[in-house]
């Protein structure tokens, strides 16, 4: 490693247009991936074009630094980490250059994700189909050099069989295609790529009887077919190297017509074998995948999630999921009939169940969805680990892989959970060792070791789709003991420098495996700052928690989260991003006043607490309340501005100014008012200001409004309080129509707002006074109803931070919000609206995260001459005050411009939102007019 000066990236910085960090925090950011390591590397840099990368590379050949690629950092071996300069594709350079339906290929760069590419097809006919666990957040550069597959590739295939072309460039800097290789005479082929022409020729016999018999191998280099009738191909060598031979740059790959149909067989099995016999019976129906279950990930399952007993029969070994696809209905139900009818007559299956209608396959796969995310919820210091998850055998020898595992996890006395994609010979099974224990950090080689030595035997392949990493490289030579010296040929060919992630494939190294680990026997962690929220004692434990499986950079609508992350792409705004810094804040590897240093805020305030990440994360890492927790820590010691102090006090501002509203209204819509404002306070000049009505909700409604025997507290909320108190008014109209007694009694701010900005002792005191007012209520009423989803959120998970009262867990009890009540009791009242009305709804966050998140859907849906569409769409970009900030505010409209495209271009006649903020957003950027669902139901009354 050369000696390093400023001057060095600073040289870099002039030549190339991406962003280039060299700070401690952004590379510790980028220090781990999905794996169990952690290599810090010495700078990071997001390119923006194919120069940049040559830049780079050219940059590191010089200096002697290695190049990492990286995409979503969703690997489980290691591979997008290293100590030179990682590359992350991920937040510039990652377009959809071109897509052609009518050819059926795309273009597009390393960064661009397949959960994007799926969204685009919806409704084309079209797909892409390898369909690996993580494709939703997994980018096509990251899956080609693993050569990803998925749950249906024992019909499809692997990456590597959908790759048209790639532009490729080489340590040496030289730019070229695949295509442009492959087109080539040999006479003209360049000098290195002569050479790997001669050696396969030269080494044919040897290469093609070298490798398993199995379909599904990614270990080491694919040397197989490389020259095709006098021309060298080297699609499949580049597919799986993990980023060893070169940087891709560009890749175009091919579709595939979509199956219109497919069908399902769910079937238990008592025993191990039997159900590795029946999908030994079953290949030869061509099914498009069978995915297997075991005991041990069942028992899990039913343990941890109460709502999988009764889907899960009691006293079954393991479960197989045996799908089939097709364009044809008739044969995709023929043959399902034809698997449950082989299991049934071979004796094979306890039971079996076909499911054709789509309500009847999503219950089944609920099952399999279910199980696996509940493995990284598992309590406690021992963690399931990507260790021996990627290997593949023969079909013909399931039965002793299953054997030979079961026995070999138990000789190390180590629990495991076993599932998978069985019709591929390629199991997932994860040992559950505590990556603290000296004992269980020295047992992963063991168990690796032993793993690697079955599998063999078998006649297996090591690595089935996931790569080699750092977990299987060492296990390269033993694998191919015969072709190993021309693996080392190839990567010198392409790498004469050995600088493209030189610590994966020819590396060899047997303690690899236990070295850099993100935990290990030497790590340490303790409480160094004291905790300003109530954890209960597992801050420590909370922080740990994530484990790095990137599902928090999704970019499409199948999350929600994360909405800043979406829209910059920025490593920092990665939900994950905070359980980083956190950890290594608490282990030591940062410095204990690096919390209040501004790159570390910088990171933490890129979490505008949507709550989102905790609800969809597969670990529930509670990432917005550690975040308040950092953010708390700096305003204790700092203070908290004037903008923030002013956005958060709606309810003082509404309480004391409401009176001269009349009077402040008219000069507060002046621009140059609000440019002043903006100025002074940080206050966007583009938004409109809050009007107060001069008549709050408290002068609108009695304490006591309606009779009946149900008794509900109604808590309004700022907004319905002082800025649209006609909510309220329709809230309590709605409740005394189905026969309730409301009481809406003096109240205060939730405390939201305040939490958020890290203003702890301003949200205490909000409960406070919240509790001194209504207290004594709580007990005297069945429900306490609130319109906002904010306050909602509030009141059911974040009064329980500060506050240790008896009457919280009473108060979340009791908690409702007003769709979900009104829903409830439905029955006793009609609704309709006097003419046929469109309403399109938009689900806040704050809703989306909390039980009966779908309430005011159904609510609406159930008056009658109206129909909702649900928008389905991103966050709305306000984050509560967030987006009112004018540093905030482009990128606050940047999030919410798809939401309210979709809104405006819609045929409906208003807009729905259950959230304050959210309305503000819709307001400002759409034509129609917003409503608060309880508004229009209020409207849609059926009088008696």
């Amino acid at each position: 490693m050369p000696h390093l000066t400023s001057n060095i990236f600073d040289d870099l910085k002039e030549k190339i247009s991406g962003d280039i960090f060299t700070d401690k925090l952004r590379r510790l950011m980028h220090s781990t991936d999905g794996s169990i390591f952690k290599v810090e590397p010495i700078c990071v840099i997001y390119p923006k074009s194919r120069k940049d990368v040559v830049e780079t590379v050219d940059f590191c050949r010089k200096y002697g630094f290695s190049v990492h690629s990286r995409g979503a950092g969703s690997g489980l071996c290691g591979s997008a980490i290293g100590k030179g300069i990682v590359l992350d594709f991920s937040k510039y350079m990652n377009r959809l250059i071109e897509i052609d339906y009518e050819n059926r290929y795309f273009l597009c760069e390393p960064g661009y994700r397949f959960g994007e590419l799926e969204a685009l097809l919806k409704g084309k006919g079209l797909f892409f189909p390898p369909d690996p666990s993580s494709g939703e957040y997994a980018t096509f550069g990251g899956m080609y050099g693993t050569n990803a597959s998925g749950a249906h590739s024992v019909k499809y295939g692997n990456v590597a069989d959908y790759i048209l072309d790639a532009e490729i460039v080489l340590s040496t800097g030289e730019i070229y295609s695949l295509s442009q290789i492959e087109e080539a005479d040999f006479d003209d082929l360049p000098a290195q790529f002569k050479e790997i022409y001669n050696l396969y020729l030269e080494n044919k016999d040897e290469i093609e009887s070298s490798y398993p018999h199995i379909r599904y191998n990614v270990a080491g280099y694919n040397l197989k077919g490389l020259v095709e009738n006098g021309k060298l191909n080297i699609r499949k060598l580049i597919a799986g190297s993990e980023g060893t031979l070169a940087v891709v740059t560009k890749l175009k790959f091919k579709l595939e017509p979509k199956p219109e149909f497919d069908s399902l067989v769910v079937a238990y099995f008592n025993d191990i074998i039997s159900s590795a016999k029946a999908v030994q019976k079953l290949m030869p129906l061509k099914p498009a995948g069978i995915e297997i279950m075991d005991k041990s990930l069942l028992k899990i399952a039913k343990e941890s999630d109460d709502s999988l007993k009764d889907k899960i029969p009691l006293g079954i070994d393991n479960v197989l999921l045996i799908e089939f696809d097709s364009g044809s209905k008739e044969e995709v139900e023929e043959k399902a009939i034809m698997a449950k009818k082989i299991l049934e007559e071979e004796r094979l299956a306890s039971s079996s169940f076909i499911a054709i209608e789509e309500e009847e396959k999503n219950r089944f796969w609920a099952i399999r969805k279910a199980a696996v995310p509940i493995l990284y919820k598992l309590k406690g210091e021992k963690k399931i680990l990507a260790l021996i998850e990627d290997a593949a055998v023969p079909l013909d020898n399931l039965v002793p892989y299953f054997e030979g595992t079961y026995d070999l996890l138990n000789k190390h006395q180590v629990d495991f959970v076993v599932y998978g994609h069985i019709a591929k010979g390629l199991m997932h099974t994860r040992p559950l060792l505590n990556m603290k224990d000296p004992e269980d950090v020295a047992k992963l080689k063991a168990i690796a070791d032993d793993f690697f030595e079955l599998i063999h035997s078998l006649g297996g392949a090591i690595s089935g789709e996931h790569g080699d990493g750092r977990i299987r490289s060492c296990y390269i030579a033993k694998q191919y003991s015969n072709i190993y010296p021309l693996f080392l040929k190839v990567k010198a060919l392409f790498d004469p420098h050995n600088i493209l992630n030189p610590e994966i494939k020819t590396y060899h190294d047997e303690y690899q495996v236990m070295k850099n680990l993100r935990y290990g026997e030497n790590y340490k962690s303790s409480n160094v700052i004291q905790p300003l929220l109530k954890w209960n004692g597992e801050f420590i434990s909370e922080v740990e928690k994530c484990h790095g499986c990137s599902k928090c950079t999704t970019v499409t609508t199948a999350t929600r989260m994360c909405p800043i992350y979406k829209f910059t792409r920025d490593e920092a705004a990665a939900p994950k991003a905070k359980g980083n810094i956190l950890r290594y804040l608490i282990s030591g590897e940062i410095d204990d006043s690096s919390i209040y240093e501004s790159a570390f805020q910088y990171v933490i305030d890129h979490c505008v607490n949507c709550g989102s990440c905790y609800k969809e994360c597969p670990s529930n890492v509670n990432i917005p309340k550690l975040a308040i927790e950092a953010r708390s820590q700096y305003a204790k010691k700092f203070g908290t501005s004037l903008e923030k102090k002013l956005l958060v006090n709606a309810e003082l501002a509404g309480r004391y100014t409401r009176k001269f509203s009349s009077i402040l209204n008219a000069p507060m819509k002046l621009k140059p008012i609000r440019l002043l404002a903006e100025k002074m306070v940080g206050i966007s000049s583009e938004r409109e200001p809050v009007i107060f009505p001069k008549n709050c909700l408290y002068e609108r409604v009695k304490r006591y409004e309606g009779e009946g025997e149900i008794k509900v507290l109604y808590f309004a909320g700022c907004y319905a309080s002082y800025i649209r108190p006609e909510i309220g008014e329709a809230a309590i109209k709605v409740l005394n129509s189905l026969g309730m007694q409301v009481i809406t009694p003096n109240q205060h701010c939730c405390g939201l707002p305040m939490l958020s900005k890290g203003m702890v002792k301003d949200a205490e005191n909000k409960i406070k006074e919240n509790l001194q007012s209504w207290k004594k209520l709580v007990y005297d009423v069945d429900f306490i109803v609130v319109t906002c989803s904010s306050c909602g959120l509030s009141l059911q998970e974040e009064w329980s931070y500060l506050s240790s009262d008896s009457i919280i867990p009473v108060i979340k009890q009791k908690l409702i919000h007003i769709s979900a009540l009104v829903n409830k009791f439905s029955g006793k009242v009609s609704f309709k609206a006097p003419t046929n009305l469109k309403i399109s709804y938009h689900m806040p966050c704050h809703l989306k995260v909390q039980k009966e998140a779908d309430s005011s859907i159904l609510m609406l849906k159930n008056i009658e001459n109206i129909e909702v569409e649900n928008l389905n769409s991103h966050c709305c970009g306000m984050a509560g005050s967030w987006g009112i900030s004018a540093q905030n505010y482009d990128l606050s409209i940047k999030i919410g411009t798809p939401m309210t495209e979709k809104l405006n271009k819609s045929n409906s006649h208003l807009g729905a939102t259950d959230c304050p903020t959210c309305r503000i957003q819709m307001e400002h950027m759409s034509y129609k007019k917003i409503k608060h669902p309880i508004e229009i139901l209020a409207e849609c009354i059926v009088e008696k």
